[in-house]
């Protein structure tokens, strides 16, 4: 439990430039369970916000089942290859421009 609020925490991490809405940090505040209480947020509180919000969506997120958890992980790696791929033949690109065999 802690003594600060929703809206507080809001207005604290917006100050350091975390994007949120009130709601998503009341998720966080029920998620994040804290067990001793603090009497005014601080920045410890925006550290852990921010890392919460970074896994939210991914397959690293507390509390999803391992189907979702699989699903992500997929996904992610689909989309790794497409970026591989496309690093690939910008290489390439550059390396013809250059003169530079590919073979070389």
């Amino acid at each position: 439990m802690c003594l600060f609020t929703a809206r507080e925490a809001t207005q604290f991490f917006r100050s350091y430039e975390i994007t949120c809405d009130e709601d998503l940090v009341r998720k966080w505040l029920i998620e994040a369970n804290f067990v001793e209480p603090h009497s005014s947020i601080s920045e410890e509180h925006a550290w852990a916000f921010n890392d919460w919000l970074r896994q939210q969506g991914t397959s690293y997120e507390k509390g999803i089942n391992e189907k979702i958890k699989i699903e992500r992980l997929i996904f992610e790696v689909q989309q790794l290859e497409k970026e591989n791929e496309k690093l690939r033949n910008e290489k390439l690109e550059l390396e013809l421009r250059l003169g530079i065999s590919p073979f070389d």
